[in-house]
């Protein structure tokens, strides 16, 4: 995982409510490709801004993430 990356609050995924052992700091991460990421702004696979969300995408810069 690139730590300089650090994902939306808003993202969620299947894994994160999962009790497994590791740091915390990739809790929003799964290396999965066929992982289903969700807002909670939204509760949908797409952001408020109408794109997909995913760990790479959902990051500070874009303008819904914070």
């Amino acid at each position: 995982m690139e730590t300089a990356t650090i994902p939306c609050a808003n993202l969620r995924h299947k894994g994160m409510y999962v009790l497994r052992d590791g740091d915390d700091a990739d809790a929003c991460y799964d290396a999965y490709d066929a992982t289903v990421y969700w807002c909670t702004r939204t509760q949908k696979a797409l952001g408020p801004d109408g794109k997909l969300v995913s760990h790479t995408a959902c990051t500070h810069g874009r303008e819904c993430c914070r």
